[in-house]
């Protein structure tokens, strides 16, 4: 498994020249981006030029992560919301695929009271399989994450989600420290297999319902890298951390030492 870091651990104002050099200095093998709406815009010349910028670096790009999908629910009652989260999907495979990232982050649906539960499903499944062809012309895969959205809150379901896809190129985006107040994360890892594509990683305290830095959770790691390696999974940890609010680069520094430790565990 590989060392990769999402470039929200640095300070917002940090441009992206900046995160790919400080990220290489400090010595992870990867960067997650995040892109907002304003990037979407940018011209595919632009795009390949991050790419240049990260391979004269020898960095990898290996996957791209947004917070969009909060704000544009896939399974919303409004079909113009749905409409332009299914339009962020493709405008994402296609700046995943510019940048030579193999994954772009979808967050499946957030639930609200107004669609029931079965409907969100439903909706879900629809806007995510109306993209899945622009995915598979990128050769990107969505990667539908686990995160804290009211839904698909077991792996036994999440599989399932994903099998009534039933697309190639649709798979699961594993983020550990948000599976940890659900369950087990080693467990999740067990039943949703090979159909993980990309792993986020943070710690979680239980009695404090907050992230924290790795090693200072609950998260037992040793498990969870035992896990990983069973289902044969050879791809980047994502550290996904916010930065420290006394140093820009603490939590980049570290975040980068606890993989160290973590990966030479057994």
């Amino acid at each position: 498994m590989r060392k990769g870091v999402n470039a929200w651990i640095y300070p917002q104002n940090f441009k992206i020249t900046d995160i790919l050099r400080l990220s290489k200095d400090i010595g992870y093998e990867g960067v997650e981006l995040n892109i907002d709406e304003e990037m979407l815009k940018m011209g595919r010349n632009e795009r390949r030029a991050i790419l240049d910028e990260a391979k004269s670096l020898g960095l990898e790009l290996p996957s791209l992560c947004t917070a969009l999908f909060w704000r544009y629910n896939l399974a919303s009652s409004d079909p113009n919301v749905r409409r332009r989260g299914v339009e962020i999907i493709r405008w994402g495979c296609e700046f995943a695929s510019d940048i030579g990232a193999g994954v772009f982050l979808v967050v499946p649906a957030v639930a609200t009271k107004e669609v029931s539960y079965q409907d969100m499903w439903r909706l879900s499944k629809e806007s995510i399989l109306e993209a899945a062809q622009s995915a598979e012309d990128c050769g990107v895969i969505i990667g539908v994450e686990n995160v804290w959205n009211r839904f698909l809150y077991s792996p036994l379901e999440f599989r399932r989600f994903i099998e009534e896809i039933n697309h190639p190129n649709v798979k699961v985006y594993f983020d550990v420290g948000n599976a940890a107040f659900l369950g087990f994360p080693e467990q999740w890892i067990k039943h949703l297999g090979d159909l993980i594509a990309c792993v986020h990683i943070k710690d979680f305290h239980l009695s404090a319902m907050q992230f924290r830095p790795i090693f200072e959770g609950n998260i037992q790691w040793q498990s969870v890298i035992e896990a990983l390696r069973k289902i044969g999974y050879n791809g980047f940890l994502i550290v996904e951390m916010n930065p420290y609010p006394g140093h820009p680069l603490k939590a980049a520094v570290d975040s980068k030492s606890a993989l160290d430790i973590m990966l030479n565990m057994l």
